[in-house]
């Protein structure tokens, strides 16, 4: 009775280092990702994950990911924030790189002391949690730190990786050989999914869905999803947020007679999606109305809806209340095409000094995974200035200017 006893509770229990293997997981790519209640970006946010995290999948609809947390609690993920091992987890293999290492019975250095591996051990690594590495030991499974882990490198192939051009007018070849026909063109900034590798050159599917090569030179890899290749001409069809900067209890800048900057950025950008929804574009606002949005909220909007641009609205302003101006900024090198184009058409229509386009170290741009740009729409420090640009005459310019613009570059 004893022995039956044992052995049914033997049965009931279930033993790691198997159930690994059937787990699919997702790791996080962004630097700050959102997990909602439901798959969309509409839904509530339960909580915030970063980059480099690993969880459990459930489920996958419509390019989301259900996922479990570590508090036992599920949500959803988009997808293409998140890199997912398709199929069984495959456990790798590692040799113990210290002499002396703790083997402990939980990923944590207040768990109990199992016993010790050297220098040299080979481990078998079942699952990875926050630095810690789950190995099968003695009868049963164990933890130690995965710092002193040197694992195995996987020669099986891997999954295609993205990449992105850096310089405009890059010619996609028919074959591998710079002598070989052209098939499309590729500009500053566009993401392609990587389908095979040959020498120095990347397939790579047009737009047009023809595969051809790429000079691998002239991309780099990212993180960044694939672009989204919304048909129409110009801006018709494209998605662009448009950031109201500041918000709420952060007001931005004040002018000498009390204008805010954060009630002008949303005035400009109400009328901006007008115009641009107009000329068939789509719109997503980080804001829409008089509230505080943080900065990695903006950028996780572009993400989210995997935008065609993002574009960032600001006033100025500065302790010399001589200065003025328009200025555009941006910050990867792929977007100052995007930026060039934008302030050329402002310089064009509004008739403030033209400070030009230049790099600027801004969070919105600098963690944003889509084409972004920032605009100084003139300095609220400059009473003049402050009166000429607070008017809807002024906006209407602006906004005009801004549209043109996003035409001409997406030509």
């Amino acid at each position: 009775m004893i022995l039956a006893l044992i052995f049914i509770i033997a049965g009931c229990g279930k033993d790691p280092s198997f159930t690994t293997e059937d787990t699919e997981t997702a790791t996080i790519l962004g630097e700050v990702v959102n997990v909602r209640e439901k798959p969309g970006a509409s839904y509530p946010i339960i909580t915030q994950l970063k980059k480099g995290e690993t969880y459990p999948v459930i489920e996958e609809k419509d390019d989301w990911y259900e996922i479990e947390l570590k508090s036992g609690e599920t949500g959803w993920i988009a997808g293409w924030l998140a890199s997912k091992k398709a199929g069984k987890v495959k456990p790798s293999k590692g040799i113990i790189a210290v002499q002396n290492l703790n083997v402990r019975s939980e990923p944590s250095t207040e768990s109990d002391i199992l016993g010790k591996l050297e220098e040299g051990d080979k481990v078998k690594v079942l699952e990875e949690n926050n630095g810690w590495s789950k190995i099968p030991f003695e009868s049963g499974t164990a933890w130690v730190s995965s710092e002193y882990i040197k694992v195995a490198q996987d020669k099986t192939k891997q999954e295609p990786a993205n990449v992105m051009v850096l310089h405009d007018d890059s010619k996609i070849r028919k074959k591998p050989d710079i002598e070989s026909s052209i098939v499309g063109q590729a500009y500053a900034g566009e993401v392609y999914e990587v389908i095979d590798q040959k020498n120095d050159w990347v397939e790579v599917k047009t737009s047009k869905g023809k595969k051809g090569y790429i000079a691998s030179w002239i991309v780099s890899m990212t993180d960044r999803p694939a672009s989204q290749r919304r048909p129409g001409k110009g801006i018709s069809g494209k998605l662009i947020v448009i950031d109201a900067g500041h918000g709420g209890h952060d007001q931005g800048a004040a002018g000498t007679n009390g204008t805010l900057e954060k009630d002008l950025t949303l005035k400009t950008a109400k009328m901006l999606k007008k115009k641009l929804e107009k000329a068939d574009a789509h719109v997503v606002l980080t804001r829409t109305g008089d509230k505080y949005v943080p900065l990695y909220d903006r950028t996780n909007k572009a993400a989210e809806n995997r935008a065609d641009a993002f574009i960032s609205l600001h006033y100025d302003s500065i302790d010399d209340s001589s200065a003025s101006g328009h200025t555009t900024y941006y910050y990867h090198s792929y977007e100052r095409r995007l930026a060039d184009t934008l302030h050329s058409h402002l310089s064009k229509s509004v008739q403030l000094k033209d400070r030009g386009s230049q790099f600027g170290n801004y969070y919105v741009m600098r963690e944003n995974t889509q084409p972004a740009v920032l605009l100084e729409l003139g300095y609220l420090s400059n009473e003049d200035e402050e009166k000429i640009i607070k008017t809807e005459k002024y906006r209407k310019k602006v906004i005009e200017a801004i549209v043109e613009g996003l035409n001409d570059y997406f030509k």
